[in-house]
């Protein structure tokens, strides 16, 4: 598939990504590997997702996003499990940032291929 999205910009934050892009790549997401600096983009029909950290190698951060915005962030470490509250059609994992998670919250989303 052409067109792929390479990378996603939010705010002054900008990820190479590796797409989940099919059943088994979204089903193993983060699970024992370490994709370094990149951050792996789901992208999905609009719903509230949930999510684990089964099997991380180390705490992630997670954005989820609806349409072009960020609309809930939660920072995750191993063996935990989260609830979106939110519909969202995207979501971005990355190991842990020094970030502040919550004011990216209604930050516009580019996604660049």
């Amino acid at each position: 598939m052409k067109n792929k999205i390479k990378k996603v910009r939010i705010g002054n934050l900008e990820f190479d990504v590796v797409l989940a892009d099919n059943f088994i790549k979204r089903a193993f997401g983060l699970m024992f590997r370490d994709i370094g600096d990149r951050a792996m983009l789901f992208l999905y029909r609009r719903r509230k997702i949930s999510i684990h950290t089964f099997f991380m190698l180390y705490p992630i951060d997670v954005i989820f996003i609806d349409k072009d915005r960020v609309v809930e962030t939660v920072r995750l470490k191993p063996w935990k499990t989260y609830s979106c509250k939110n519909y969202s059609t995207s979501m971005l994992e990355f190991k842990c940032r020094n970030i502040d998670l919550n004011e990216l919250i209604g930050t516009k989303v580019e996604f660049m291929r």
